[in-house]
């Protein structure tokens, strides 16, 4: 019997050893894995730059008590911690590896405070779903790794440490809930010390914590409890080493256990109960182990340990008086704090510091405007809303669409495109590279378009990027090319109908140009000598101008050459009683000078005489849009000034209508798609912009219209655009007109939102598939396209070519038309005097007339005719190439470099092709049609 209780025991105390070591073997294998896990998952980790909230995202304070907003506030922060608490494993796994942890970071660098959020791969969805949830405006970018370590300093002036808890993590730090304030202001105002020299990283490593961490809470409140009712005092809720002493060799003690009523006050204090009620307060929310980490770099050691106080001193504010706080441990191996900093060490052994979602929450949240103390933490600017859901893979595209990680292409179909487009942002924003990237588009998918613009900028560059096969349908229109001026005709027509149309409109620019306010400047009166001008002119089967308008009212005869065409009889009434009768009231010749003054400034300068003064354009605007043609129209301000860019910008949108409205006559198959761009179209719009708003989209003609500001439309322009328009794009805009159009986008974004985008970013609201969509952000592309200047230029030459005329022959033709042969007479009642009081310009005298007096355009004339008299000087060189005009071509060397391109391409006349065994691949051929020489230019397209 005793022999085999000594083998049992003998057993028993083997089994034992092995299975201690055993244990303790496994413990060392496990502690072994868990660090090159560690490694292993330090280095698989993802930083994600999160992009603050805008301000116009925050809580509304209004009358509320402050403190609460701030509870608020910090309370989001806890939705963003339940839901990570969520991704706690279990299994075999956790058991050997230990949970996965991820760390919130700001960082402190060149001069601005970043927030940081880097997790493991398989995390990071979950992550960006818990962020997003807490701050659904918040925005999520990964990124590559980031440093705090100083770039002048060297690793003396580096320091660091990490923040332990005072007390048993039972005890609850001090949170927003029991002081109401957001102790993190004090973190920014110490990281905002940092200058772009420092560099300044608090690392905040958590990960869920055991399952039993409660347990510990339980036993500290017992423990409290039973101290009370043995009288002793409480040891911060755990058990001493002196209690596991005593409990090894002496007997328990029942009157410990039972004491007496009359021995023993068991009644807890009010500290004593406050303590317990803050310990199980912290176990109702999820636990986290947590490890904070510190490291300062700078130039210097001293001023490394100024930035590291300051860090420290503000998480002192965590610490509870009765609970929890901090305690900071500097660390005495920089090499190895460095080290974990940057892989993220958090070693599985580190158990003993755990908060809640709420302790956490007071420490790192994102902070709102009125817990930024400086300007060096950076907010996003504007909100990033999410798009449309039924996206379109084909059509034009305008921008994209970016909503917590996902990128969406935002298109529009045909359809959607005629309803038009509007696109409002002050200068700057890149409304310019926006519209000229939606009219590459058109031009690399063989569409027709028409670009107005008056600053120049975008025609020259879309002209620099133009397709080889797409040479041949470029139309420039360019003013300043006064060598080969383009004839622009404002009334030339395509169908007698369009005359009233057309005189209409031309009145109405008057009005644009004169008065704007409709003031009497212009007026009926002049209303009706104008209509009656130009219906004169308009009955010419030759043809009449803008210029003529003065020499119907001072030269009888051209008057009347011009009557016999006429068949209108209100027409022909007043040019036969009515404008004669006039004529004799002795204010007749200030009247006709007034009237004539409108016109001086586009006849006394050359560049729009030889323009508007053609009596053909030098195009079909018609044939422009049926044959998808690509009108580029040149009308910077800086070389012609504003009066003349805005009275030809005001013809083309004129005469863009009028074929648009011609198309009634072509079956609806037949008409095809053309888009009008133009860009500060305030300037260039009539009463009736309006009108081709909400009829052309019937005839196929689409407008793409940009704009600085809606104060600069009229009021009825304004409502028109807002309710016409499918498509509006605003970029940054001033209060005033964020006030008007935060009406289209009131679902989604306020006011502020619109005042504060970036470059290149826009609210839309877009027509999609014929449905207009809730408002969306969307970022808006580079340029597209690469320019080619040789390309540009070789363009601008054939155009010239094509559509323009010589300078000496349209002068000629305006010259012979506009010579006053006989003074129209006025009557007054004495007699038949000739007119001595001719009307003139005001500021240009009038040139002494031997039968009567003379007006601005026969001054012009007189001195026209001189200098045709004149001969001017020339060179040996210019008189050797008048006199033997030889062919012009470009020469180019055996590689296909350019190396001369000859001047007289101007004076080509016509486009015809040569034969197809002559003409060389990627070669436009050019001959003029004069009948002395045969001018022909070759134009190498690169």
């Amino acid at each position: 019997m005793g022999s085999s209780l000594n083998v049992f025991i003998t057993m028993f105390v083997v089994a034992s050893f092995i299975i201690a070591i055993s244990a303790i073997a496994f413990l060392m294998y496990r502690k072994t894995l868990r660090e090159a896990k560690n490694y292993e998952r330090g280095l698989k980790m993802v930083p994600i730059m999160i992009h603050l909230p805008p301000a116009s995202d925050d809580i509304e304070v209004n009358s509320r008590d402050k403190r609460d907003v701030t509870e608020e506030a910090l309370s989001q922060a806890n939705v963003m911690y339940n839901i990570i608490s969520s991704t706690a494993t279990k299994g075999f796994k956790s058991k050997i590896y230990g949970q996965r942890h991820l760390s919130f970071e700001i960082v402190a660098r060149n001069g601005l405070v970043y927030y940081y959020a880097v997790v493991p791969v398989v995390l990071i969805d979950a992550v960006k779903q818990a962020v997003a949830a807490a701050y659904p405006s918040s925005r999520l970018e990964e990124v590559s790794e980031h440093t705090v370590f100083s770039q002048v300093g060297k690793l003396s002036g580096t320091i660091g440490g990490e923040f332990t808890l005072k007390k048993h993590f039972s005890h609850p730090i001090a949170t927003y809930t029991e002081s109401k304030r957001d102790a993190s202001r004090a973190l920014l105002n110490a990281l905002s010390a940092a200058t772009r020299e420092d560099g300044i990283g608090v690392q905040i490593l958590i990960r869920p914590a055991r399952e039993n961490w409660t347990s510990s809470s339980r036993r500290a409140v017992e423990k409290i409890k039973k101290d009370r009712a043995t009288g002793k005092t409480a040891h911060g809720g755990f058990f001493t080493l002196r209690d596991m002493t005593e409990a090894l060799w002496r007997p328990p003690n029942p009157a410990e256990n039972h004491p007496t009523e009359h021995t023993v006050n068991t009644q807890l204090t009010a500290l004593e109960q406050q303590e317990i009620d803050a310990i199980e307060e912290k176990t109702r929310y999820p636990g986290f182990e947590t490890l904070v980490r510190v490291v300062v770099s700078s130039n210097t050691a001293a001023h490394a340990q100024v930035l590291l106080k300051n860090v420290v001193s503000a998480f002192s504010l965590f610490d509870s008086p009765n609970n929890n706080g901090f305690s900071f441990s500097i660390s005495k191996n920089i090499d190895e704090l460095v080290s974990a900093y940057v892989f993220r060490f958090f070693p599985q052994t580190l158990s003993s510091n755990i908060l809640n979602s709420i302790e956490l929450a007071s420490v790192f949240h994102l902070p709102d405007q009125d817990s930024i103390p400086t300007s060096q933490v950076q907010r996003q600017m504007s909100k990033q809303v999410d798009g449309p859901t039924q996206v379109m893979e084909e059509g034009l595209l305008l921008g994209y669409n970016e909503f917590r990680g996902v990128k969406k292409p935002i298109r529009l179909g045909d359809k959607d495109r005629r309803r038009h487009i509007h696109i409002i942002g002050q200068t700057g924003v890149g409304k310019s590279v926006l519209l000229e990237n939606l009219a590459y588009q058109d031009m690399m998918d063989g569409r027709g378009f028409a670009f107005i613009d008056p600053h120049g900028d975008s025609v020259e560059a879309l002209l620099s990027k133009v397709p080889k096969e797409r040479v041949e349908d470029v139309i420039y229109f360019n003013p300043s090319d006064m060598a080969n001026p383009t004839g622009l005709n404002m009334f030339e027509f395509d169908h007698p109908d369009q005359k009233d149309f057309l005189v209409q409109e031309a009145i109405a620019m008057l009005y644009g140009l004169y008065d704007p306010g409709h003031t009497g400047i212009v007026g009926p009166r002049l209303e009706h000598i104008f209509r009656n001008c130009a219906l004169l002119l308009m009955s010419d089967p030759a043809g009449g101008t803008f210029i003529d308008i003065p020499k119907l009212l001072v030269d009888e005869e051209f008057m009347k050459s011009k009557l016999k065409y006429v068949t209108d009889q209100q027409v022909l009434d007043f040019w036969t009683k009515e404008f004669p009768a006039s004529q004799r009231s002795s204010e007749a010749g200030e009247v006709i000078s007034w009237v004539v003054s409108k016109f001086g400034p586009f006849i006394s300068n050359d560049a729009m005489r030889n323009i508007i003064g053609q009596t053909k354009s030098g195009f079909n605007i018609a044939e422009v849009m049926n044959n998808k043609k690509i009108l580029l129209v040149n009308l910077s301000k800086g070389k012609m000034g504003d009066l003349n860019s805005k009275l030809l910008g005001i013809i083309f949108v004129m005469k863009f209508q009028a074929a648009a409205m011609a198309r009634a006559n072509m079956a609806e198959e037949e008409r095809k798609d053309f888009t009008l761009f133009v860009d500060e179209f305030q300037n260039f719009a009539t009463d009736s912009f309006g009108t081709i708003l909400s009829e052309a989209r019937k005839y196929r003609l689409s407008l793409v219209l940009g704009n600085q500001f809606m104060t600069q439309l009229k009021e009825d322009l304004r409502e028109a655009i807002i309710g016409n328009v499918g498509t509006t794009v605003t970029g940054r805009i001033g209060i005033t007109d964020a006030e008007i159009m935060v009406k289209r986008y009131a679902a989604a974004f306020d006011a502020e939102d619109l005042t504060k985008l970036p470059n290149h970013e826009s609210v839309v609201v877009a027509q999609i598939q014929g449905v207009p969509s809730a408002p969306f952000s969307m970022s808006w592309i580079p340029a597209m396209g690469q320019a080619n200047q040789q390309l540009s230029d070789a363009l601008k030459r054939l155009s010239a070519a094509k559509y323009g005329r010589p300078r000496a022959k349209v002068e000629q033709e305006i010259f012979t038309r506009l010579t006053v042969k006989k003074s129209l007479s006025l009557q007054t009642p004495g007699g038949l005097p000739t007119m001595s009081g001719a009307p003139r310009v005001a500021g240009i005298p009038a040139a002494t007339s031997a039968s009567s007096g003379s007006s601005f355009l026969d001054e012009w004339l007189a001195k026209r005719k001189q200098l045709s008299t004149v001969p001017a000087p020339q060179t040996a060189a210019q008189a050797a190439s008048i006199a033997n005009p030889v062919t012009n071509t470009m020469d180019t060397t055996s590689n296909g470099q350019i190396l001369t391109a000859s001047p007289s391409i101007q004076q080509a006349s016509q486009l015809v092709i040569p034969p197809t065994g002559v003409r060389e691949p990627n070669k436009l051929t050019l001959r003029g049609g004069d009948e002395a020489v045969s001018n022909e230019v070759s134009v190498k397209i690169h």
